[in-house]
């Protein structure tokens, strides 16, 4: 008896962990920048340096990246940058975490609070939200068929599965040069900078990931001369990295996050400080799948010997549904009582997260928040930029049809993002968000089944096959099936077709049947 098996490869998560780390920390405000004379606009980025696994424990270590713009007592406008940074460190409780295990990392900026205690020292207070997941590949082997032994019966069933071709996370930069147009001054100081990425759209192709997306850059600098400068533009961002698949038609997840960026004033070709140099840095998370109808053994038994199959829990994975929805946004917001007048929109910068998914009936119910940080320039002379910040609150369903809200066997992912922004002014203190916030969502179906992994063979009992009578008349009984009945009365399904003259293996309750012992 020879037996075919499949090899199956599935990733699955080993564990999983939420924590959130407080950081209250003072900053000094370096020798080389000016006094603070108020705090305009803070963000900032968590990034992890270090990770260490033990049993049930994760170390990490990291960092909260943070600046801060702000007036000053110095300089024409007044207005300075400074950027700083907090170390912190964790322990993670992860239960089945071993020693050898990877553990990926992802870390949200849930709270930032930077004030100033005097002109020279900060207060940087922040809650970091870290998930931390273990996952693991999986190997299954499968029995599909035995060969090369007339007289093992044996019934086989097909399943649909997922299976896994290739997970990996990897690192994409990008490197992009942009000009002054001809109006705007050379650069004298860069004060403060954004970069948002909208509009990404990721795809899988010709062994390659493809990234699409639109950079928003919006530049705040002092000219030579010492004048307060705006600089906007779109930068088109299309990169690819390597990724191999033999998947004709594969099913893929990819999500892509800027985790660092850069922007430097460097000299033209003439020699004038009239370009930037800006470099983005990419976290790549990859998982690729195939769909495949898989040949499966669920059953057999022997004329000569006694088969006892061995068996093991299987978890398969089959697509629902991959799907995308858009949330449009549109609201008007009016300026806090106090606040600076508007008198021109200078910039803005939007970050999309979800707060909550449910499974409701044919779908997932998204709750988020839309968050949008506003600098705007006033007529002020002596505090020429301000700052305003806006959350705004949605729910989205995103369709998933034959899903049940009490479904348990279900399992998501969900990558938010922002296809457009746009802040339109309507008057000194009033303005208008609008947006389009899209919701990227691959949802599994999975199963739970026995796989046969291995089959004893063992010497048949001649004496009890003897006790059993060559001639059997039988009367169908409800939940019969002739493979069971053949099985039962130890002959072949096809022999009992012969005998009865039947057309089809499928038999009704009450058919009167003959059956003849075989032996092999």
């Amino acid at each position: 008896m020879e037996l075919r098996t499949q090899l199956l490869k599935q990733n699955t998560v080993k564990s999983k962990a939420f924590t959130q780390v407080t950081l209250d920390d003072d900053c000094i405000v370096r020798d080389s920048k000016p006094d603070i004379i108020k705090i305009i606009h803070t963000k900032g980025s968590v990034t992890f340096e270090e990770t260490k696994v033990s049993n049930q424990t994760v170390w990490i270590t990291g960092k909260l990246t943070f600046t801060v713009l702000y007036r000053s007592d110095a300089g024409g406008n007044k207005l300075e940058t400074l950027t700083d940074s907090v170390n912190f460190g964790e322990k993670i409780f992860m239960e089945e975490v071993e020693e050898l295990d990877t553990v990926k990392l992802s870390g949200k900026l849930e709270d930032l609070s930077i004030n100033a205690i005097n002109s020279r020292k900060l207060a940087v207070r922040a809650v970091i939200g870290i998930r931390a997941v273990s996952e693991q590949l999986e190997e299954q082997k499968l029995i599909c068929e035995v060969t090369a032994d007339e007289n093992v019966q044996q019934q086989r069933r097909t399943q649909p599965m997922l299976l896994l071709v290739t997970s990996k996370r990897d690192i994409l930069r990008m490197h992009h040069e942009l000009s002054l147009p001809g109006a705007s001054p050379n650069i004298g100081k860069i004060i403060y900078y954004n970069v948002d990425i909208r509009n990404k759209e990721v795809s899988l192709g010709n062994n390659q990931v493809q990234l699409h997306a639109e950079g928003y850059v919006s530049v705040l600098y002092n000219s030579v001369e010492g004048q307060l400068e705006w600089f906007e533009t779109m930068v088109p961002i299309a990169e690819t990295m390597d990724c191999e698949t033999d998947a004709q038609q594969p099913l893929y997840w990819i999500r892509v996050t800027p985790t660092e960026t850069t922007l430097e004033a460097t000299e033209d070709y003439d020699g004038e400080m009239r370009t930037f140099q800006m470099d983005i840095v990419f976290d790549v998370d990859i998982k690729v799948w195939k769909e495949e109808e898989v040949m499966m053994l669920s059953d057999l038994y022997s004329l000569t010997e006694t088969l006892i199959p061995q068996t093991l829990p299987m978890k398969s994975l089959s697509l629902m549904m991959k799907n995308e929805a858009k949330q449009r946004i549109s609201q008007q917001m009016k300026l806090a009582d106090g606040q600076e007048k508007i008198l021109q929109l200078c910039s803005y910068e939007g970050d999309v997260d979800l707060d909550r998914v449910d499974v409701v009936d044919n779908g997932l119910r998204a709750e988020g928040i839309l968050s949008v940080h506003i600098l705007y320039a006033t007529a002020d002379d002596g505090f020429p930029v301000a700052h305003s910040f806006e959350q705004i609150p949605f729910t989205q369903i995103i369709d998933v049809p034959e899903l049940s809200a009490d479904a348990e066997n279900c399992t998501y992912e969900i990558d938010p993002g922002i296809d457009q922004l746009q802040v339109n002014l309507l008057d000194n203190e009033r303005y208008e968000i609008k947006a389009s916030v899209s919701l990227t969502a691959l949802v599994f179906r999975e199963r739970y089944d026995d796989r046969i992994v291995s089959i004893d063979v063992q010497p048949f009992d001649a004496r009890q096959l003897q006790t059993q009578p060559g001639l059997t008349g039988y009367i169908v009984q409800p939940q019969d099936t002739l493979w069971n009945i053949a099985r039962r009365y130890h002959t072949t399904e096809q022999m009992i077709i012969s005998t009865n003259a039947l057309k089809s293996p499928a038999v009704a309750v009450g058919e009167k049947l003959m059956i003849v012992k075989s032996v092999g």
